[in-house]
């Protein structure tokens, strides 16, 4: 605000014309506020490009040049963050690189956790999105799918002791959390791809999601960098998977290799030396295809979404009472009432793999030799229906009941900040029929649904604003 100028008839005297301009114009409606809104930043799923393209048009969207609801202020247009977390990256990792890469500073994935899963403590240094980020200057946060879950797991660490006490990591930090379509307690979908059924975090060797590994490996490894400035950066660097890391791979060969290898290394000859550099890194790289570090452990996004997973998280997480909780719900499955399974509803808009996962997905079982399942037999019918790759159940809230003091359900999406009242500390459901894990997000498509979706978070983002600033 402007400083008070009229304090007495001698200061307003002395005042020259101009300066009595100056002033009439900022003291030209005593009612007029500026409010900036509060920023809010986007998280991407499971396998997310990192380009603000996937979100659409979001800076029209938050325009407050149409804004009718505040008369008596002046809203500045609300600030877009885009964040670009590991897209393969565990949890952990994703969050640590989201509070590095708002904050500022060089990512730190902990000590006791980089030593735990064999990567290198730190990674790339950020020079801050939003530096001024605390508890009194709080963020606005939407993730779709495995992004929804990476913000639920970074306000778990907020409340923490991983970051260092001279940043001021507090969960209130996160003024709001939003997750569309997002897998909350896992997703059976994963052990379909390729994920084993226990806890050991392998991955079946001929599977999906084990030949997406080694293609992330190879494309790491080449670490061609132009091709990934235009198409995927996975932001896997501590985990040294390039051939410009200095990776000791002898340790991998076998006996008579890297016997061999190191008598070439004697040799003072630098031709000699490159050889039996090439030969550790290409029979390492080979190794890892086989049997990686990385895609064969608990330390990845994918083990993140299992079901056993989520189920370790939340047994220690919680919810804080001023934060607002909001989740979008989506399903395409319907029950089949002769074997209780859920099929989804054909649609010619429904790519065929999605179809393909969702019907089995709908009808998945753990095998009875399953050490421990994390979900018994009676339990398994609330998993069936689905959006194509997550359960209902499991995108609902991060809890396995509903109460009044935890959650509040309603169906469709909300359509006019006035009619839904909000609460913090509690989840607010919407549920989508006929809506697919992308049918909400991303806005590429710009379909009617979800220029609706970014209209109503709009309005209610104006809303929690308005509570949290009065």
């Amino acid at each position: 605000m402007p400083p008070e100028l009229f304090d007495n008839e001698l200061i307003q005297y002395k005042l020259t014309e101009t300066e009595h301009d100056l002033v009439r114009s900022l003291n030209m409606n005593e009612d007029e506020t500026y409010v900036e809104p509060t920023p809010v930043v986007f998280v991407e799923g499971f396998l997310g490009p990192g380009k603000p393209a996937y979100w659409g048009p979001l800076e029209k969207i938050f325009s407050s040049s149409d804004d009718r609801n505040n008369k008596n202020q002046k809203l500045k247009n609300r600030r877009c963050i885009y964040i670009t977390p590991g897209c393969v990256s565990s949890l952990h990792d994703r969050a640590i690189e989201i509070f590095y890469q708002i904050k500022g500073g060089r990512v730190d994935y902990g000590e006791e956790h980089s030593k735990k899963y064999g990567h290198s403590r730190y990674g790339r240094e950020y020079p801050g999105l939003y530096p001024e980020w605390s508890a009194s200057k709080p963020l606005h946060f939407l993730g779709h799918s495995l992004g929804g879950v990476t913000i639920w797991k970074l306000q778990q660490l907020l409340a923490s002791d991983i970051f260092p006490n001279y940043l001021n990591p507090h969960p209130d930090m996160i003024l709001s959390l939003t997750a569309v379509s997002s897998p909350l307690k896992g997703s059976q979908s994963v052990y379909l791809l390729g994920a084993t059924t226990d806890s050991t975090g392998k991955v079946r060797p001929f599977s999906f999601g084990a030949w997406l590994g080694r293609l992330v490996h190879i494309y790491e490894y080449l670490d061609i960098k132009w091709l990934k400035s235009i198409t995927y950066d996975f932001n896997v660097d501590h985990w040294n998977l390039s051939f410009r890391k200095n990776w000791d791979f002898s340790s991998l060969l076998p006996w008579n290799i890297k016997k061999a290898t190191n008598t070439l290394i004697e040799e003072k000859n630098e031709l000699m030396q490159e050889t039996a550099n090439s030969l550790c890194l290409t029979y390492g790289l080979l190794q890892c295809l086989y049997k990686s570090p990385w895609f064969n452990c608990v330390d990845n996004a994918p083990y993140d979404m299992t079901i056993h997973a989520m189920k370790e998280l939340n047994v220690t997480s919680k919810t804080f009472e001023k934060t607002f909780y909001r989740t979008y719900v989506a399903s395409i499955t319907c029950e089949d009432h002769v074997t209780n399974y859920h099929q989804p509803k054909f649609s010619f808009s429904l790519p065929i793999p999605i179809y393909f996962l969702s019907k089995y997905t709908g009808s998945f079982k753990f095998p009875e030799n399953t050490p421990d399942p994390p979900i018994s037999y009676e339990e398994m019918y609330k998993w069936y229906e689905n959006d194509g790759i997550c359960p209902k159940y499991s995108q609902v809230h991060p809890h396995h009941d509903c109460s009044p003091d935890k959650c509040k359900h309603q169906k469709g999406l909300p359509e006019g900040a006035a009619l839904c009242k909000i609460e913090a500390g509690i989840w607010d459901v919407w549920e989508n029929d006929n809506t697919s894990h992308f049918g909400l997000i991303s806005v590429c498509y710009e379909s009617h649904k979800q220029k609706l979706f970014f209209k109503g978070y709009k309005e209610y983002l104006d809303q929690i604003d308005k509570l949290y600033n009065r």
